[in-house]
């Protein structure tokens, strides 16, 4: 029997429950952003969460 490797597991969790979104910003956009994500005490997964809930918003409307 195959001993548990708990990184792989987390590994292939990850692969099949979430996905990788990236973006290109320019050094001052993106110095910009990180300040204001630490005003508002924000992380960049809460930010693009809180984003697309806006756009729902919008779109209800």
């Amino acid at each position: 029997m195959e001993k548990f490797n708990q990184k792989k597991y987390i590994q292939d969790y990850q692969k099949e429950h979430y996905s990788i979104f990236k973006v290109k910003l320019k050094k001052e956009e993106k110095k910009e952003l990180d300040e204001l994500l630490a005003k508002t005490e924000l992380n960049q997964a809460q930010f693009l969460r809180n984003a697309i809930q806006e756009l729902r918003n919008r779109q209800k409307k």
